[in-house]
């Protein structure tokens, strides 16, 4: 599993201000993911979930916690399926490392969003 952690320079404060950029975050990733090649299929709440060569690759975003100035910082997870045989694991962890860097990308074009680290987490 990986997960994309990154600031999120918000106004607004409370619980609402974190639910605000979580779907502005997933909004923006279903938007523009397909310039990289992803279909955006139907999402819901913090979760959007992209396609492409008909491998489908589910991501989970979550806003909580502050940073000392502040910042809301958010994290996008992928779920990868880890009961695939090594062949469809290969092709899914390629997938999943262009996704990233699409995600990426995606929310460096906004001002918004800054501070990005990438973290793998093992089981």
């Amino acid at each position: 599993m990986r997960k994309l952690q990154f600031t999120a320079n918000s106004d607004k404060d409370g619980p609402m201000g974190k639910l605000d950029t979580q779907t502005q975050v997933v909004e923006l990733l279903a938007g523009k993911l397909e310039k990289y090649g992803f279909q955006t299929l139907s999402q819901s709440g913090d979760q959007v979930a992209v396609s492409v060569d008909n491998h489908e690759l589910p991501l989970s975003v979550m806003c909580q916690g502050q940073d000392e100035s502040g910042r809301l910082v958010c994290e996008i997870t992928s779920y990868p399926d880890e009961d695939q045989d090594w062949l469809d694991r290969i092709t899914e962890q390629s997938l999943l490392n262009q996704l990233a860097q699409a995600v990426e990308n995606t929310l460096k074009e906004e001002e918004a969003y800054s501070e990005f680290q990438w973290k793998t987490i093992s089981k």
